[in-house]
């Protein structure tokens, strides 16, 4: 873990984390096409477009629990595949 107040991320650090992710079986293939195609492009660009995307995915699961729990028999949210 990183001491407060120093800064963790060199490029090769960053360039070592990328890989880590793009090569870990667990992460899923949306994750890694995702940070694959971000690397082409302006980073702050992309840190705009993750805002939205955050933004857009939480009010969507904020919709799917509001509706979970407002259908008490309704059973379990619909399940997104990891691939």
């Amino acid at each position: 873990m990183a001491e407060v107040g120093k800064p963790r991320d060199g490029p090769a650090d960053t360039d070592s984390m990328i890989e880590w992710v793009l090569s870990h079986p667990g992460m899923s293939k949306w994750l890694k096409d995702a940070l694959r195609s971000a690397l082409d492009r302006n980073p702050f660009d992309v840190l705009n477009d993750l805002e939205i995307l955050k933004h857009l995915s939480t009010a969507r699961c904020r919709s799917a629990l509001s509706s979970y729990y407002a259908e008490p028999d309704s059973g379990a949210v619909e399940s997104v595949d990891k691939d």
